[in-house]
């Protein structure tokens, strides 16, 4: 090898490795920095005519497992998710109480039975009505506290989300500027690897709003989509948009059918300006963002619906009654005759009927309103889903009210008024192909000495102490109605109405007592548990237990899954961080590596010029 070619390859050999001294050193600096992966230089011999001329660097890489980042950034989004379910349906469930705790509700309805149960013993005795009174005024505010607390979490949320939104909007904002210093560098052949780590920082920021697919793009670029496809980064940031609802009650809903509500909507905004709301396209599914909107709109709402149920069943045990149809009958035709006198706004009447033909049982369930703006009604008016819902507007007197029967049961029935408040429904007589079995009515208790069995106990405080009737006629009075609940005021300061329920009775009169426990422990009510979940039959107290339970075990669960995920992002992390991480013990030997070439190199250039200097001295 001639003197020139050796000092080539020296001093090529010095640069390539003064090079990769600093990539190492960076690599040791920065061994502990958030979001760094190992670099790596690669060389190349530079051959002429089968002879090394040179030694060169050619381009930096970073050491990364693309499968591995990929599935961190998928896993990120999922453990986001997951820990924002936990957080808030932990709160929901320490709100209720643990089942049997001190101010549990379970713990709280056995101290209203119990209080109950002593008053039956003991109508006569004032502490023991006082005792009902207490205990139903603290169950009634249990009720409030816990229905206003996920009310709070749905504002909670709404705001939550909107921030999320103006973080995500930065984050792309910040990824479209990174990525297009990116591509200018690539573009000028600088390599641009410490800004890729820059970048990719930002979109595991991002994967814990919203999950991702990110896919490569040409200049080391990337293209960024949501679950869904829709692209959200392809050169030029997304933007979006999101209005904060600033008051969330049990009223504010979001109706996904029509998008529309009293709720914050998520718009993707177009260059042009055009908004696109994306709430349910389910491309943010799985993330912060979208565990957010799933407790806004469907969680704590079937929650708020849970204890909207209760309060409705604990006014309607105490204040409703039934009336039993009287049969009828009109030639060959037969059927029944109901009073309706006392049936309120929201009260009912049902018809049951047999069809001959099928041998099928139906029911037709009437609502009354008191207005037809409130009308059609749907079948979830009920809890019941064996039934037909058919709303009656009472505002036309009793004539149009069978008018409006005989139109929604149609030719098979015979529909009037034969007197006062009473309506009759007869079958087809001869033609015999429907047959009536039943016409009966539950109505509530307007007064507190009007019925034996029945009284307003419980009332809805909304806007002052007010009848609660579970009335539709526009805002349907159980919406919400959990916050509302409140013992009636009138017994409050006559507590001897407890037993009194006429004013012949005397004080030791056990007929109320017991009708007020078995209201509350052994009368059947249908109630809803899972929003588009069959009903299910059972008095207030089991009930109460259930959603209880209930909650209880959606926390658990939510704690679990959570827990689980926890430990997949964990493994997932260690092999990603084992590709790319820095091993500081390796970096310094392959420092002493370089150091040793270095030094070699540097001889050979000392050698060269010695020899050199040499042969001029000749």
């Amino acid at each position: 090898m001639g003197l020139g070619l050796a000092l080539s390859v020296a001093s090529s050999g010095l640069r390539t490795t003064n090079r990769e001294l600093e990539i190492t050193a960076s690599n040791i600096t920065n061994a502990n920095t958030p979001g760094y992966t190992r670099k790596v230089s690669n060389r190349e011999d530079v051959t002429v005519d089968g002879k090394v001329t040179a030694v060169i660097g050619t381009t930096v890489q970073r050491t990364i497992d693309e499968v591995a980042q990929k599935q961190l950034w998928t896993e990120t989004a999922a453990s986001n998710y997951t820990n924002v379910m936990a957080d808030y349906l932990g709160q929901v469930d320490a709100t209720m109480g643990q089942p049997g705790g001190a101010n549990a509700l379970d713990t709280l309805l056995n101290s209203f039975s119990n209080a109950l149960q002593t008053l039956q013993t003991s109508p006569d005795d004032a502490a023991s009505r006082l005792d009902v009174l207490n205990d139903a005024a603290i169950l009634a505010q249990k009720i409030n506290q816990s229905a206003d607390k996920v009310q709070s979490l749905r504002q909670d949320a709404e705001f939550a989300i909107e921030t999320a939104v103006e973080d995500m909007n930065r984050l792309l904002k910040d990824i479209e500027d990174i990525d297009g210093r990116i591509q200018e560098m690539t573009l000028n052949q600088i390599e641009p690897v410490a800004m890729m780590d820059q970048r990719d920082a930002l979109i595991s920021q991002l994967s814990e709003l919203v999950p991702l697919r990110v896919d490569d793009a040409p200049n080391n670029s990337v293209q960024i989509s949501l679950e869904n496809g829709v692209t959200i980064y392809d050169q030029v940031a997304s933007q979006f948009e999101f209005d904060a609802y600033g008051t969330v009650s049990a009223e504010t809903k979001r109706d996904s059918a029509t998008g529309q509500g009293l709720l914050g909507s998520l718009n993707l905004v177009s260059q042009g300006g055009t908004r696109h709301d994306m709430t349910d396209t389910g491309g943010f599914e799985g993330g912060k963002i979208g565990a957010l909107f799933e407790l806004r709109d469907e969680v704590l709402v079937e929650t708020q619906n849970q204890l909207d149920s209760l309060a409705d069943g604990l006014a309607d045990a105490f204040a409703k009654y039934d009336v039993a149809g009287t049969a009828a009958t009109a030639g060959a035709q037969a059927g029944f005759d109901v009073d309706l006198t006392g049936l309120q706004s929201g009260d009912e009447f049902t018809l049951t009927y047999q069809d001959v033909g099928t041998g099928e049982t139906n029911v037709v369930t009437f609502v009354r309103v008191d207005s037809a703006a409130s009308l059609p009604l749907g079948d979830d008016v009920t809890a019941r889903n064996d039934d037909t819902v058919v709303g009656i507007d009472f505002s036309g007197g009793m004539a149009s009210v069978a008018t409006q029967i005989q139109a929604a049961l149609g030719g098979a029935f015979s529909v009037s008024n034969p007197s006062g408040n009473s309506i009759r429904i007869l079958d087809d007589g001869a033609a015999n192909t429907v047959d009536v079995t039943a016409l009966d009515a539950r109505m509530t208790a307007t007064g507190l000495q009007d019925q034996a069995g029945a009284l307003p106990f419980f009332v809805d405080g909304g806007t002052g102490p007010g009848l609660y009737t579970g009335s539709v006629d526009g805002m349907v009075q159980q919406t919400g109605f959990a916050s509302r609940i409140q013992v009636n005021a009138a017994l409050v300061n006559d507590p001897s109405l407890l037993v009194k329920y006429s004013a012949g009775i005397g004080a030791s009169d056990q007929t109320r007592p017991d009708a007020m426990f078995d209201a509350l422990n052994n009368t059947s009510l249908q109630f809803n548990l899972k929003d588009g979940g069959a009903p299910v039959t059972m008095s207030v107290d089991e009930y109460a237990r259930e959603v209880i339970a209930y909650q209880s075990q959606q926390s658990a669960t939510a704690k679990t899954r959570n827990e689980g995920q926890q430990i997949v992002m964990n493994n997932v992390m260690a092999r990603y961080e084992e590709g790319s991480k820095v091993d500081i013990d390796s970096e310094l030997a392959h420092l002493l590596e370089l150091q040793t070439a270095y030094t070699a190199n540097a001889r050979v250039m000392t050698a060269v010029k010695e020899m050199m200097d040499s042969l001029m001295r000749i």
